[in-house]
């Protein structure tokens, strides 16, 4: 009879359901989001989402690789999700959205030494303003007819910035301000406000995507979020 009841169990424990494992594609975005020397995520947006899957109780892999390639595995596998992206009204059709994760004021930057003076983004013609690939600042640049260099990660285009292969930046204040060396970085004029939130897969199951979403918002109404903002140093908005 033991046996039989061992059997048993064994079956109904086959016979759950098993849950499926979320893939999340990440781009870094240093240091907020990015991969340690052990392969592994760190930053403040790591932080956010691991509390944030612990809390819905959904397993979930994370891999690193461009926002571009990101995008493009999402829309191939439909238990996946992109981390982070801009919500952008050309995107919307394309994913569901889990967010916001930030809400992104952004500026053009300089480096402290760098004496240029802006009072409208029209006096940027004719200057070189660096940006990440998929970025919404820079496409919103690039539609007014300024010039924009895209580059894959936003360490790149803060190593051009400080060898001045140009002298303006357009990222979010949050990245800057998390800078180890944000002291030498000076908001030239702020431009544009953002949501960067998870894409996922349209076809990706509807109430872990409820369940993710309502455990995000009750983080924020615990001050939970801000906390983060706090311990890293950055502010909300």
């Amino acid at each position: 009879m033991p046996g039989i009841r061992a059997c048993l169990v064994v079956l109904l424990l086959l016979s759950l359901p098993v849950q499926a494992q979320v893939q999340i594609f990440a781009w870094e975005r240093p240091p907020l989001l990015q991969q340690g020397a052990d392969g592994q995520g760190a930053g403040l947006v790591i932080e956010l989402v691991g509390e944030l899957f612990r809390r819905a109780e959904l397993p979930y892999e994370l891999r690193f690789m461009p926002l571009q390639r990101a995008l493009h595995q999402v829309k191939e596998h439909p238990m996946s999700c992109a981390l982070l992206v801009e919500r952008q009204q050309e995107r919307e059709p394309d994913f569901v959205w889990i967010g916001p994760v930030l809400i992104s004021r952004l500026g053009l930057y300089a480096w402290m030494d760098d004496d240029l003076q802006l009072s409208s983004l029209q006096q940027a013609h004719g200057l070189t303003i660096l940006s990440h690939q998929g970025s919404g600042a820079g496409e919103y640049l690039e539609s007014i007819g300024l010039e924009v260099f895209y580059a894959n990660n936003e360490a790149l285009n803060l190593t051009m910035l400080q060898r001045r292969r140009a002298r303006l930046w357009a990222t979010s204040s949050a990245v800057a301000q998390a800078r180890s060396d944000s002291s030498a970085l000076r908001e030239v004029l702020p431009f544009l406000t953002l949501m960067e939130n998870i894409a996922c897969h349209p076809q990706f199951d509807p109430q872990q995507l409820q369940r993710l979403q309502a455990e995000l918002q009750q983080m924020y109404a615990q001050g939970w979020v801000q906390g983060l903002y706090q311990r890293y140093g950055v502010s909300l908005y």
